[in-house]
């Protein structure tokens, strides 16, 4: 008898175990979409950021700093205050990368449709989500006295990135931390704090000019 009920409780257990994954993925799209809903309304956006870069080729961790905006429907700006002067920027037309920090003599540009998968997280993570990826509820967790839901998701089409980790916030749905697993083996985290929502950000902060001197490589 009690060999019986052991096996009876297994049973349930792989029943269960199997019926998880399909849960966790209708909770982890239901998640995503209720904050693209809270997003939805925004035509801008201002937040401070802190970003890490794990490069494990090169047993390397680098952490930037800085203020981003994203104005609908395709204007968006990281601008880094450490290291001073690097900025990835979308002005509607092209994505440029320049990064003094690392290489002052050289920007990249690409045109928009090309260049910001992954960039302008907002529009990329909260635009219509269910047609781009497949989404898993990878549980609750704290974060700077908050409790977030960890969701990752994975690209149905071609991106480049392996997959994403994105933290929303309990009760508010706001975005509070994204994580790119890239193609190349690097883990990109974001990390988002003093978010504003329709805030008119600076004059000027969706124009990039390369300095004078500075060669422009176009994809």
């Amino acid at each position: 008898m009690r060999a019986r009920v052991r096996h009876t409780s297994l049973a349930i257990a792989l029943m269960a175990g199997a019926a998880s994954p399909g849960a966790a993925q209708d909770r982890g799209m239901a998640l995503l979409q209720e904050a693209a809903a809270r997003y939805a309304p925004v035509s801008t956006l201002c937040a401070n950021f802190v970003q890490q870069l794990a490069v494990p080729l090169l047993d390397q961790e680098r952490t930037g700093r800085g203020r981003l905006c994203q104005a609908r429907p395709n204007l968006f700006a990281m601008r880094f205050t450490d290291p001073a002067g690097d900025v990835v920027l979308v002005d509607g037309e092209s994505f440029w990368y320049y990064l003094p920090s690392s290489d002052p003599k050289q920007a990249f540009r690409a045109p928009v449709e090309r260049g910001t998968r992954g960039q302008d997280f907002h529009r990329e993570f909260l635009e219509d989500p269910a047609s781009k990826y497949t989404v898993t509820y990878e549980g609750p967790e704290s974060m700077a006295g908050a409790t977030t839901h960890r969701l990752r998701l994975v690209s149905r089409v071609p991106a480049s990135y392996r997959a994403a980790v994105l933290w929303i916030e309990q009760g508010t749905s706001l975005l509070r931390q994204i994580r790119l697993e890239e193609e190349n083996g690097n883990r990109r985290t974001i990390t988002l704090s003093g978010i504003e929502f329709n805030v008119d950000p600076p004059t000027g902060w969706f124009v990039f000019t390369p300095p004078a001197g500075v060669l422009v490589l176009s994809r």
